[in-house]
């Protein structure tokens, strides 16, 4: 049986039809059946049953949705951050394999020939090194480059977005351009007066309605009773996650799991607190001395009700009186299951692997381990890409631009041709092997198959291919000032089992003439 349309469109549609079967049946009867067609060509997702009820949610655009909802889910979010440790972890798990100890800068400027210039390349990296000093980077003075980058991913994270707005320190004594990270919360629910002239305001954010293209910033200064600050986009760093056309403002990513985090966070608690309760009571004696009774336990000393009960209690009662608590199972492997469900949805809109964000690695072997960690990379690959286009890439330019304007860096037609000037990589944290044994010997012939190369192995770890040649040269340099020979050492007690106790005195010989210059 067919679905009937009612209401007032409904009525309308029949009293046409109703109208064109006076004067021709056969083309009423047309006009039913094409209209039939059309509701049976429809989507299953997009049909009205018993099954789907009242549901009829609204198609409101982006930024209508995002302006009345993303305050309060930015609270919700910030909450259970601060009290669900399971969103707690999912943060910091985030932020730790996103950033971890910080994505590394390298620079890779090229000579007019197309060849590596490692002498300006040195000079960048060693400005860039100073300038990410707390002191040098953030206006406040507190913050380093990496530690303003995790705390950016954590804005992001949490809250949907990251703000930073470039500041120009003219008396600083090393670099002028400096950054300061802002809560997305600043952003002004109302335009600065007398500013927007032809443009359109709407978030905080000032763009063009012809082009959507973000023209300035408006700020509410949380120190200032309420006033705005208009601040241009060119010295605004906005960074968030697009997922509609035309989107201002970003949302966080725990947004769907908000509501089934909060439900488990309760459920934890009210089991908690049940068998709490239930822990309290020792005993209970019924007694016929009626003056030999306990005074009661639930109140205090002035009438007032008791809050906490202490442990083991002997309560006594009045002849007569029955003490019947209910019933309560406690948690059981099917509670246990839900709990785990909730807790792979968290994980799956984090995301991040279930076994890292609740530390459950019980059911985990190589393989699946395996499974799970490459999985995860693949997820992290636009994480980290994204942070680098939004915060890395803006930040260097800028720092360079800044070190020019200050006479700190020499380039020649950098403001014609900043491309040749800053062109950098940045080397995102790696990971160690599940099992190194079988992985390493599982690369070492992926190299001489010629499969992969011994620099997309040393990134995937999350070192520089340079810093660990440098760092072998430097081993190979040392190991010959003292007349021990790695190679050779390495080699005999491969093939020589025997060698072991030469290799050993060999490095204890090393061992001590190193702690004898440390301690010179």
């Amino acid at each position: 049986m067919t679905e009937r349309k009612t209401g007032f469109g409904g009525r309308l549609v029949d009293g046409i039809d109703n109208l064109v079967g006076i004067f021709s049946p056969q083309r009423a009867l047309i006009r039913k059946y094409q209209r039939e067609r059309l509701r049976s060509a429809q989507y299953a997702a997009a049909k009205t049953s018993r099954l789907t009820g009242a549901w009829s949610p609204t198609d409101s655009g982006i930024n209508d949705v995002l302006g009345s909802s993303n305050a309060k889910i930015r609270a919700r979010v910030r909450q259970l951050v601060r009290d669900f440790p399971f969103f707690a972890a999912a943060v910091e798990r985030v932020s730790e394999n996103v950033v971890g100890e910080g994505i590394q800068f390298q620079s890779r400027i090229l000579t007019p020939n197309g060849d590596l210039d490692k002498k300006r390349i040195q000079v960048v990296e060693d400005f860039f090194k100073v300038w990410m000093e707390r002191g040098n980077c953030d206006v406040a003075g507190r913050l380093h480059y990496y530690e303003m980058m995790e705390l950016a991913k954590r804005q992001e994270f949490e809250g949907g977005e990251f703000l930073i707005a470039e500041a120009w320190d003219p008396k600083a004594k090393f670099s002028p351009y400096k950054l300061q990270i802002l809560e997305s919360d600043w952003l002004a629910t109302y335009a600065t007066s007398g500013v927007l002239k032809a443009n359109a305001f709407d978030q905080g954010i000032e763009y063009d309605p012809r082009t959507g293209r973000v023209v300035a910033y408006h700020f509410t200064d949380p120190d200032s009773w309420g006033k705005t600050q208009r601040v241009e986009s060119a010295r605004v760093i906005h960074g968030f996650k697009t997922l509609r056309p035309g989107q201002r403002r970003g949302v966080s990513a725990l947004a769907p799991a908000v509501l089934v985090a909060h439900d488990l966070s309760d459920l934890m608690d009210a089991a908690i607190d049940s068998a709490k309760l239930a822990e309290k009571y020792l005993a209970f004696v019924e007694t016929p001395d009626f003056a030999g009774q306990q005074a009661p336990m639930t109140q205090d000393d002035d009438g007032k009700t008791i809050d906490e009960l202490e442990n083991a209690i002997v309560q006594f009662l009045k002849p007569g009186e029955k003490v019947t608590f209910a019933t309560n199972p406690g948690f059981s492997d099917k509670n246990a299951g839900f709990v785990r469900l909730i807790l792979q949805m968290i994980a799956v809109t984090a995301p991040v692997p279930y076994e890292i964000l609740s530390g459950d690695y019980q059911k985990l072997n190589y393989s699946t381990g395996k499974m799970s960690r490459n999985d995860y990379s693949k997820a992290l690959r636009p994480q980290h890409i994204r942070h680098i286009r939004q915060f890395c890439e803006p930040t260097k330019v800028g720092a360079l631009k800044g070190a020019v304007m200050a006479g700190k860096l020499s380039f020649p037609g950098f403001f014609t041709n900043p491309a040749r000037w800053t062109r950098a990589e940045w080397q995102p944290p790696g990971s160690e092997s599940i099992d190194p044994l079988r992985e390493t010997k599982s690369r070492i012939d992926e190299v001489k198959e010629r499969l992969r190369s011994q620099i997309e192995i040393i990134k995937s770890r999350g070192r520089d291919p340079e810093d660990v040649v440098k760092e072998i040269a430097a081993f190979n340099a040392l190991c010959a000032d003292y007349g021990v020979d790695p190679e050779s050492v390495s080699t005999s007690v491969a093939n020589n089992p025997a060698a072991v106790a030469g290799q050993k005195a060999d490095l204890i010989e090393l061992q001590d003439k190193i702690d004898e210059l440390i301690n010179a």
